[in-house]
């Protein structure tokens, strides 16, 4: 750091700003995101400030530029541009965990390995950080991930992935286990999906061998947990799983799930798990766009196809038809690559084969993507006989609020649209907003008959 490109004045700036911002934010966000930013640079007008790492400049970035530019400003009593960028080769750091109150002494660790560690057989050998194509959709997550794996059991603790089906979630939690186990092989790994856990955990109270269950599970450096929704509504799992989740989180030891929507949107879900994962860091994997997919399906050709020959166009139409389901739009591309390799004599992918051999995989996808956004719109308008614009407003007559809410509770359900896109869907909302209004949804769902049927009608009608 070059300590002559800041003043006194910009110093003292930044101190005052930290002292309000510890006010506001309290101590654990405090300890956890703006004790590692230094201040990097200044002008008159303008502060660089520096985080420890890329994926905490992100989330800074993201959830509390404001707050922060605002607090340098009133600092300052002038205006200031605020920039935040990542240090480079930040390692671990005091400041990064949670507050010691939070959590136990970490353990020791062993020294770096000699040898590659052995890699458990449920996680995916090709499931690297390295084979992990990054774009817009998946940055977040993907710098939350690698941010886990090099500093297990700090502040990102649990981390919580959530997004829909084929997306990355598992391929991300594959590579937290390659990272971890290459820099430790005598870390002690254990992924599982939470359909898994409930079925063993079932099978060892039948048997008799809870005790081994729960040594195996609590005996983890890194445990992680795919696809937490299924724990909903079995409450001796989800029990038993709370008492894991606290073993492992308070002596040190990293906790990942993943999950196809947040977790507060899950039903069935004790709010006491609820508000564990709560404590750690949740990112989302949004659907790629499509200079992302058409990466990822260059990558994957380079790795499967080296004898194959694949037209330019065939990936092109790849990337265009399948939009949702990134692991549907790999799997097309090896049927092609595979049918090449053991069928087609000339070891080739025309642009004329590929559509005739995927045709039933493309009305697959076209059907899946048959409901957007706009026709739950003008559904849900013509359900309460109001003006489709009315549901992007910004009026807020009980009936047109209560469509409003409606429609985006249908939106959340029936397509694979992320919060923060919703609420952009509906007139630059907030995702704050869109959960709200699922929230509402669901308990009138609950609590009236007939606005349950009402919801039920439009989404079938869909």
């Amino acid at each position: 750091m070059e300590t002559d490109l800041i003043t006194p004045t910009a110093a003292a700036i930044w101190e005052r700003a930290k002292e309000s911002l510890f006010s506001i934010v309290g101590d654990r966000v405090y300890e956890s995101w703006f004790s590692g930013l230094e201040l990097s640079d200044s002008g008159d007008d303008s502060m660089n400030l520096s985080a420890d790492g890329e994926f905490a400049a992100i989330w800074i970035r993201d959830n509390y530029m404001d707050v922060l530019a605002n607090q340098i400003s009133l600092a300052a009593g002038r205006n200031m541009k605020v920039e935040i960028t990542a240090r480079e080769e930040s390692g671990r750091r005091d400041h990064a965990r949670a507050p010691a109150s939070d959590r136990a002494l970490e353990r020791p660790r062993a020294a770096a390995p000699k040898a590659p560690a052995a890699v458990p057989p449920s996680i995916n050998p090709r499931n690297t950080f390295e084979s992990f194509v990054v774009g817009e959709s998946n940055r977040f997550a993907h710098a939350a991930a690698l941010a886990v794996a090099q500093n297990i059991g700090v502040a990102f603790n649990p981390l919580f992935i959530y997004g829909a089906t084929g997306l990355g979630k598992t391929h991300l939690m594959h590579a937290i286990a390659h990272f971890v186990l290459k820099n430790n092989t005598s870390a002690a790994i254990a992924y599982i999906s939470s359909e898994n856990f409930v079925n063993e955990y079932v099978a060892a109270l039948r048997d008799g061998n809870i005790a081994n269950f729960r040594k195996r599970y609590r005996n983890t450096d890194v445990l992680l947990i795919d696809d937490v929704q299924f724990f909903a509504g079995k409450e001796r799992c989800q029990e038993e799983f709370f008492h894991t989740f606290n073993e492992l989180f308070n002596s040190g030891r990293q906790i990942v799930l993943s999950c196809d929507k947040p977790i507060n949107e899950v039903a069935d879900i004790e709010q006491r798990l609820v508000s564990r994962f709560g404590w750690g860091v949740s990112v989302d994997i949004q659907a790629p766009d499509y200079e992302t997919r058409l990466a990822i399906l260059q990558k994957k050709a380079a790795a499967l196809g080296r004898d194959t020959a694949i037209d330019p166009a065939v990936l092109d139409l790849l990337a265009r038809k399948f939009t949702k389901n990134i692991r549907r739009m790999e799997g097309a591309l090896t049927n092609l690559i595979g049918y090449a390799s053991l069928v087609n004599s000339e070891n080739a992918v025309t642009l004329e084969k590929a559509r005739d051999l995927l045709a039933d995989a493309f009305c697959e996808e076209e059907e899946s993507q048959s409901v957007d956004i706009e026709k739950i719109q003008k559904k849900t308008a013509e359900c309460f006989n109001i003006d489709p614009a009315e549901i992007v407003g910004k009026r807020r007559p009980a009936n047109i609020a209560i469509a409003r809410q409606i429609a985006m509770f249908i939106s959340r359900k029936l397509t694979t649209h992320s919060l923060q896109e919703i609420g952009r869907r509906f007139g630059g909302r907030d995702h704050g907003t869109v959960m709200h209004a699922i929230k509402v949804v669901s308990d009138l769902i609950e609590s009236d008959e007939n606005m349950r049927r009402r919801v039920e009608y439009l989404m079938k009608t869909l």
